[in-house]
Formats: C-alpha cells, structure tokens, sequence
C-alpha cells in the first residue's frame, strides 16, 4: 500500500485561549496596581511598559511555539517538528500505537478542536499528544483504521 498523508498541519492557536486570557488579567493587574499607587508614587509609564511587554513575551512564546509546530500523519508514520531557536524532529511508528482517544475541553469545542491522546509501546514516550486538533475525532476514527490494518 502506498503512504498517503492522513493529516499534515499546525496545532490550532485556540489551544492558548487560556494563556491569552491570563496574559490579559495580568496585564489589567498590573495597570489597575500602578493607577491605584499613582496617589502615593509618580505613575511610571516605563515600568508599566516593561511589565506589559514581559506578559506579552510570556503569551507570545506559547503562540510561537504553536506556530512553528508541523505534525504530519501518513499510513507508516507520525512526525512532529517543532522548536523555535532549535528545531526538533521526532517519529512515531503507527505501529506502536495501542490505543487512541480524543479529549475536547468545552472552550475547544467551541472552535471544532480537540487532543488527539496516543497511548503507545514506546518506551520513551508511551503518551503522545496532539494538541489543537482540528476535527480530533474524524483523525481518531483514521488513526484506528489504519491501525488495526497494519501488523
């Protein structure tokens, strides 16, 4: 049987819904904090900005990992790139998959995504999971056909 690409693609961004939201209380804090002092001690827009920035970079690095994460599925194989200043590629043969299920939390299903849980023979990683994905269930379903068919 020839290899044919089952799913090739990027985590979906909704997966750091949360990391977003907590950025932005964060940053509300802070803003709130330095309004409320103001009374007692010169508003500081520099320290204000530098704070803000450092939530931003700590929102940012979930984004960008995300971002430049590749998962591609074939009928042999899983491969996962990913890195940001180091990038790192790792495969899984289907045929250490043992067993396959889906989790979609109520804010991912909202936007059709889910993890996509690998439970595997591989001694170094006998839990792999892909997060964001969109349709999780159909590529479960996939992941189990092909699966079971191979030996």
């Amino acid at each position: 049987m020839a290899r044919q690409v089952i799913f090739s693609g990027a985590p979906s961004q909704v997966i750091n819904i949360p990391a977003f939201l907590k950025g932005g209380v964060v940053i509300a804090l802070v803003g709130a904090i330095h309004l409320y002092a103001s009374d007692e001690f010169p508003f500081q827009w520099r320290l204000v900005l530098i704070q803000a920035l450092a939530v931003m970079l700590g929102v940012g690095l979930p984004f960008l990992k995300t971002a430049l994460t590749e998962i591609v599925i074939d009928t042999e194989r899983i491969t996962w790139t990913q890195g940001i200043l180091r990038r790192r590629v790792s495969s899984l043969d289907l045929s250490l998959i043992r067993g396959v299920t889906t989790v979609h939390p109520w804010w991912q299903r909202l936007f059709g995504t889910g993890s996509v849980i690998l439970k595997t023979s591989d001694p170094a990683h006998p839990v792999r999971r892909l997060p964001g994905i969109r349709n999780a269930e159909q590529l479960r379903r996939r992941l189990e056909e092909v699966t079971k068919r191979s030996p």
